[in-house]
């Protein structure tokens, strides 16, 4: 079950101001009511990809992988959207069927692409 939790405070502490939304099992904060259809598809990849991970590794694995891609890339918004995870959340986030048709583990296809 997903509920949506509108909290403009809490999603700029915690993507530090640059997010319109984040999955966090089993939630999706969001800082306005009304999201458009994609954004919420792209949450919901990643609540299953949480799930997928056992929630605890994935954020483990998304924060490490950030950090070696700043390293790699010295620019936050690069490391951002290098992610294996966001790049496979953004690469399906318009296609509404996918996460009916999604395979398990499919973000490993991303990594390192």
């Amino acid at each position: 079950m997903m509920i949506f939790i509108v909290s403009k405070f809490l999603v700029r502490l915690l993507s530090f101001g640059s997010a319109n939304a984040m999955a966090l099992f089993p939630f999706v904060l969001a800082k306005e009511k009304n999201l458009a259809k994609y954004i919420i598809n792209h949450e919901k990849i990643h609540l299953k990809q949480q799930l997928e991970l056992l929630i605890l590794p994935f954020y483990l694995w998304y924060i490490i992988e950030f950090l070696v891609l700043l390293v790699k890339y010295k620019n936050k918004k690069l490391a951002y959207i290098n992610i294996c995870f966001e790049k496979e959340a953004y690469q399906n986030h318009y296609n509404f069927i996918y996460r009916k048709k999604r395979k398990p583990y499919s973000f490993l296809a991303y990594y390192k692409k």
